[in-house]
Parts: structure tokens; sequence; C-alpha cells
């Protein structure tokens, strides 16, 4: 078992960080570093406002969260109702998963159309 996590670390390169730590490496020629720079993920670009910017951000989100916990649930209620051996209390509970999955990504996709309503209800110009 150890000599096969050993194998794993040497192939993922993870035993490569002590060799770092330790200072064995060498350092990259001068000039070929390039400096890092971050993104503001709450840039506003366009004239819209700071609300519309996080809205979007947390919607845009969820949406990316919410796709595989879908697939996930569903997959989740399948086994359920493929497990029940005949208990139809164990079949329901299977398809109420999956139903509650699929309302709950609805409610997802109709975020944005929401988020819009309610700007436009608020005076708040729509993107």
């Amino acid at each position: 078992m150890i000599a096969w996590l050993f194998t794993l670390f040497c192939k993922l390169g993870l035993l490569g960080i002590a060799q770092a730590q330790s200072g064995t490496m060498t350092p990259p020629p001068s000039g070929t570093m390039q400096p890092i720079t971050l993104v503001n993920p709450l840039s506003c670009t366009g004239g819209t406002s700071p609300v519309q910017c996080v809205t979007t951000s947390i919607i845009d989100g969820l949406f990316k969260i919410s796709i595989p916990i879908v697939a996930i649930m569903v997959l989740v209620g399948a086994f359920q109702i493929m497990t029940a051996a005949g208990n139809s209390e164990k079949v329901t509970k299977g398809r109420t998963t999956i139903l509650y999955a699929v309302v709950g990504f609805a409610i997802v996709l109709l975020a944005e159309s929401v988020a819009v309503i309610l700007q436009n209800l608020l005076g708040a110009p729509s993107p």
C-alpha cells in the first residue's frame, strides 16, 4: 500500500513540493517571469450598476453549480427506484427526489427572469 502511494505521489509530482522548499530547484532565467494579475470577478462593464453585477454573478454561479447537482440528484432518485425491490414507499421517495431536483433546476433557470422583473419594478434599468 505504501509503495502504491509513493508511486502515485511521484506520478502526480507531489514530491516536487519538498524539493521546492529545500531549495534544490533552479530559478527560471531572469526576464522570463510575468507579473501576476488578478481580475475582479464583480467588475462592472458596460455601465451596469454594482447591484446588477452582483446579481448576475450570483445567478451565473448558481447555474454553474446547479447543473451537476441536478444530475447527481436524478441519479440518486433513479437509484432509489431501482433498489426499491417492490416497496412502493421507496419508489415514491425516488420519484419525489427526481421531481424536487427538476423543480429546483426550473427555479434556477427562472432566476434571471425574476431578477430582471424585480429590477424593472424597482425602476432600475435592465441590462
